[in-house]
């Protein structure tokens, strides 16, 4: 009998397990906004050809980046990949950025746990001018703070 608790116990923990992940990659967007998934399943197939799409960055890599983090969170690694990819350009960079930033605000409203998951993706990179681009899209000042406890003054306050 006990073998049947223990894996009536699995059951509900692996259960419990698929709702958690299932919930942290729910996108952003609603299904009708949200793009073709043969146009994600491109992207995660070949995420440089973004680049190639929009060599000089701008509003409309800014645009194609947030559709495509709205539209499916699984998109994020092949996006923060591009960041530390030394073909990219400092204005590709400041768009993919941008779109990451725009992302980010609209999951902070439906999707904190993502929304941390983009900063903390943007801070894990060590890139200042990443991080710089991200502050500055943003408004947040803190970011640096994410990746390890942030910097302040001790209990007494400045001198």
């Amino acid at each position: 009998m006990s073998v049947i608790k223990i894996a009536l116990r699995m059951a509900a923990a692996a259960a419990l397990a698929a709702t958690i992940t299932s919930a942290a990659s729910a996108a952003v967007y609603p299904p009708q906004r949200q793009l073709p998934a043969q146009i994600i399943s491109e992207f995660k197939a070949s995420p440089n050809s973004l680049l190639q799409q929009y060599p000089t960055g701008g509003p409309q890599l800014i645009s194609r980046v947030r559709d495509l983090g709205a539209s499916d969170p699984t998109t994020l690694p092949g996006l923060i990949a591009l960041l530390k990819d030394p073909a990219t350009t400092k204005d590709q960079m400041r768009a993919i950025v941008g779109g990451l930033a725009q992302v980010a605000r609209m999951a902070a409203q439906s999707d904190a746990a993502f929304a941390n998951e983009i900063q903390t993706a943007i801070a894990g990179i060590g890139n200042p001018d990443v991080i710089a681009a991200y502050q500055a899209a943003t408004g947040d000042v803190a970011i640096a703070a994410t990746g390890a406890g942030g910097g302040g003054s001790g209990a007494g306050g400045p001198v």
